[in-house]
């Protein structure tokens, strides 16, 4: 039964041909498909046991059973292989081939081994039906047995180290013992010499105790084929190693040991390596870049105002300044340890004091059993022998069995050849040409580190523990000033950058925020013109500082905040103004905050600080003209005479007018005496001319506005309506100006605010009593009256215009009028309004030396109480039927 199964098997599985699986093409496979469907029909119909089919006996079934039934069994067998296969197929997918062929090859290998076990058996005969072959004649031996046994231990003594050497390299590579690995290689080309000499005198050691190595044992050639490899990993791996700056001056020494004892480099060459490598690792060292992780990819630079929410928190600028550092740490680490490092192993400190691998090297050379005294001051790591090594070897008794020569080996050094020999000139120079190399690539590197530092703070912190770096680093005191001096013109040329940015950011906002302000103010939006109005200002309460959950830090900022808007509200100085001036105050206290926190670092030298403000000075007197010129630009801008207009140019000359006074900008900015005494002077000037603007305007507009509204007292009514003050008429013209001047705010300086009052004052009488005057009424005289008395209170700089007003009252008095009478009358008239018209009168003390309580409140005289109250104001107008009802 198992021979039809593999015969079914067979007929369906793929062929093998000349070792390779042929599988059967498509037709085949459709063939093998119908069959496999005919004979499930056959299994269908016919009823039979399939475990009977299974047991039944190939002889018995063709001796009961008909040809027709026979047929039918072969192909319900057959249709189980297949059935079996279709299974397998859907087991394992698209890989059934895999199966199918590995099933073949498993039939394949078993009649092959049959083939070879049958081949072994004839090999067996063949060999036991010949003869024995003769014994090799051999020279007899002095020593007998126990001589051609140690020659026997000597030789598997010599195979065994070879034979282990390759695991014991690999071993040692790993560990990056490059120094130990190159001794190994070099006492196993030896041994390996030692077994395949060629002199006739050597040839017969090996010979005359009956041993021919290369033919007995041709596995010492293979086997040192094999550890020659490790000669170039060694180099290899010994070079790459180099590149690590933290490495012990002893490793470094043992890897440059290396590369002069199996890669037969001088020490001028090995030096140059070294240096090479060691270059390698500063490029990439300097290759790291700074990568901002904030939400918006970067970090947007500070422009001298409020930072708002955009912008950095302080966490993530620390956590940018410690990698920046860091990153400035670990270059410096590479030049310092690479420079210390080759000191230590090269530089000779006298004649009596070689260097270290010098001493290395004569420790190597020395044929003495006692090593000499300077092998006592070698580190561990460097003194080494073959004996030593062959001790850290797992089979190192069995190594015993090596002769002396071997076990006393040491790697040839010629201390007299010029490659064993390193000048002390050219050790300097090549060090020299590095450092200065290696310390330009460090400046080109951190300037570009630098650029993502915003602050000066920041600069001035990693210069701080880059100082401190420089004194505890080990180097010679020329190398720490050249260091010192390349991170003093870094942070210095960052500091100016910084500086200049923060200039040129906060006269662009300056620039953005005046011309969105005037802009506004011009247009006549409310908003602004309420955020532009002192009055407005002056009545509107800042929100309370609260206690929010962050704490005292948030409390006290918010405190901070509260009371920083006191402080300008008692000013006058409004939100608009504020936050036009806050771009240029910002950043000039930020630049005052910056010198003083370089010159309070005792690290600092006077030289640097003086540096820094020369270069930065140019840039401050550059940004107060801009400003200037800003300004005037502004306020040179044509426009329409409206009222909207006229309050966008009171608004540059408030702006003018603090920056000229009140404002710490021009203090802060750190610019010349001079450059401070210009700015002043022309933000004055450009006060000064927006003030004769809005003065010249406004007056025109009032005394415009008064002729409008004035209405002589009707002829009907002269006699029974006899004026005993100033008319409504100029008393409303006097409330306007009197209001008009509160556009101008609040100034600090009294004396200032006092003259502009009066020479506005001034020429709005002038104007008011000119041409288009109306003399030849009653009221106008009182009205004149009135004027004069105003001027006369002025004080002395008022001389001629009171004078001028009294001679025009003395030139139209009528007969029935007196000076003295309009006189008491503009004098009662004024006491009863000096609360009205306090702004128009100036600040004296009162003029009695009566202890009244009212004189400090009424400086200009007490009003009558038994005197007929005259309104000031015109509360309704009279209709035009009331001059009727007095004639009937």
């Amino acid at each position: 039964m198992s021979r039809v199964s593999a015969l079914s098997a067979s007929t369906s599985a793929p062929a093998v041909g000349n070792g390779h699986f042929i599988l059967p093409n498509v037709s085949e496979k459709q063939a093998m498909l119908s069959n496999r469907s005919k004979s499930i029909s056959v299994t269908k119909s016919l009823a039979v046991d399939d475990s009977q089919g299974a047991m039944v006996n190939p002889d018995e079934l063709f001796a009961k059973q008909t040809i027709s039934e026979v047929k039918f069994v072969q192909q319900r067998l057959r249709a189980d292989a297949d059935a079996k296969q279709e299974e397998l197929r859907l087991m394992v997918g698209e890989r059934y081939r895999d199966l199918l062929q590995a099933s073949t090859s498993i039939i394949a290998i078993a009649s092959s081994s049959q083939r070879v076990k049958q081949a072994l058996e004839e090999t067996k005969g063949v060999i036991l039906s010949q003869e024995e072959p003769p014994l090799p004649q051999r020279p007899a031996l002095s020593n007998g047995n126990d001589s051609h046994l140690h020659t026997l231990q000597l030789l598997s003594a010599h195979l065994k180290l070879l034979l282990d050497a390759p695991e014991h390299l690999w071993r040692l590579i790993e560990r990056k013992k490059y120094f130990p690995a190159a001794w190994l290689f070099l006492l196993a080309r030896v041994v390996h010499r030692a077994l395949v000499r060629d002199e006739e005198q050597e040839e017969e050691r090996w010979s005359s105790q009956g041993v021919d190595v290369l033919e007995e044992f041709p596995l010492v050639q293979r086997q040192w084929e094999a550890v020659s490899q490790f000669r170039s990993q060694i180099i290899h791996k010994a070079t790459l190693s180099l590149r690590e700056h933290s490495a012990s001056v002893e490793d470094t020494c043992a890897t440059l040991l290396t590369l002069h004892l199996l890669d037969s480099r001088p020490l001028t060459d090995t030096l140059s390596v070294f240096l090479a490598q060691r270059s390698k690792t500063l490029i990439s060292v300097l290759s790291w870049k700074y990568e901002s992780d904030s939400p918006n990819g970067q970090t947007k630079q500070t422009n001298g105002y409020a930072q708002d929410k955009q912008q950095p928190s302080s966490e993530f600028r620390r956590r940018a300044a410690n990698q920046i550092k860091d990153a400035t740490h670990s270059a410096l680490n590479a030049i310092a340890w690479t420079v210390n490092t080759s000191r230590s192993v090269f530089q000779e400190e006298d004649e009596s004091q070689p260097s270290l691998i010098r001493r290395v090297l004569e420790s190597i050379q020395t044929d003495s059993p006692n090593p000499p005294e300077t092998t006592h001051t070698l580190p561990a790591e460097l003194y080494l022998t073959t004996q030593t090594l062959l001790n850290t070897l797992p089979s190192s008794t069995h190594f015993l069995l090596l002769p002396l020569n071997l076990r006393s080996y040491k790697p040839y050094v010629d201390l007299n050849s010029s490659s064993s020999t390193l000048q002390h000139s050219h050790f300097t120079q090549k060090m020299n040409e590095w450092f200065q190399k290696s310390s330009s690539s460090l400046q080109k590197a951190v300037t570009k580190w630098f650029a993502d530092l915003q602050n000066v703070k920041e600069v001035w912190s990693i210069r701080s523990s880059t100082k401190r770096w420089l004194s505890a680093s080990k180097l010679d005191e020329v190398e720490v000033v050249q260091l010192a001096g390349v991170l003093d013109e870094l942070c210095r040329h960052r500091v100016i950058e910084i500086w200049k940015l923060k200039l040129s950011r906060s006269l662009e906002s300056f620039g953005e925020r005046l011309d969105s302000a005037f802009s506004s103010l011009n247009d006549g939006s409310k908003s602004r013109q309420k955020e532009a109005s002192p009055v407005d200002f002056l009545f509107q309460a800042p929100a309370l500082p609260t206690l929010s959950q962050g704490g005292l830090v948030s409390a006290d900022a918010s405190f901070q905040k509260y009371k920083a808007s006191l402080r300008r509200q008692l000013v006058g100085r409004t939100s608009l103004l504020h936050d036009v001036l806050a771009t240029l105050e910002n950043c000039a206290r930020t630049i005052r905050q910056d010198l003083a926190h370089v010159m309070a670092n005792s690290e600092a030298t006077r030289e640097l600080v003086d540096q820094l403000e020369k270069a930065y000075r140019p840039d401050a007197d550059a940004l107060c003209a801009d400003v200037v010129d800003k300004i005037e630009q502004t306020v040179n801008i044509p426009t329409e005479g409206s009222q909207s207009t006229i309050g966008s140019l009171v608004f540059l000359g408030r702006v003018s007018d603090e920056l000229s006074s009140s404002s710490p900008f021009i203090s802060d900015i750190g610019c010349t005496s001079s450059v401070v005494e210009g700015f002043r002077e022309k933000t004055t000037a450009l006060h000064g001319r927006v003030i004769d603007r809005w003065r010249a305007h406004n007056v025109r507009r009032l005394v415009r506005e008064h002729r409008l509204a004035y209405r002589p007292i009707h002829h009907a009514l002269q006699a029974s309506l006899k004026p005993s003050g100033p008319s409504s008429y100029l008393v409303q013209s006097l409330l306007a100006f009197s209001n008009s001047l509160l556009e101008l705010g609040v100034s600090r300086n009294q004396s200032k605010q006092q003259s502009l009052l009066q020479a506005t004052l001034q020429q709005f009488v002038n104007e008011l009593t000119g041409d288009g005057w109306d003399e030849s009424s009653l009221q106008s005289l009182h009205d004149l009256a009135f004027l004069w008395k105003l001027a006369s209170v002025q004080g002395d700089r008022w001389s001629e215009l009171p004078s001028t007003l009294e001679k025009r009252l003395k030139d139209n008095l009528p007969a029935d009028l007196t000076l003295e009478d309009l006189q008491r009358s503009a004098s009662e008239s004024l006491a009863r309004t000096q609360t009205l018209f306090a702004t128009l009168l100036p600040q004296i003390s009162p003029t009695s030396d009566s202890t009244e309580k009212f004189l400090a409140l009424l400086p200009f005289g007490i009003p009558q109480l038994d005197q007929q109250f005259q309104p000031a104001l015109e509360l309704a107008k009279p209709t035009s039927r009331f001059g009727l009802l007095l004639a009937g």
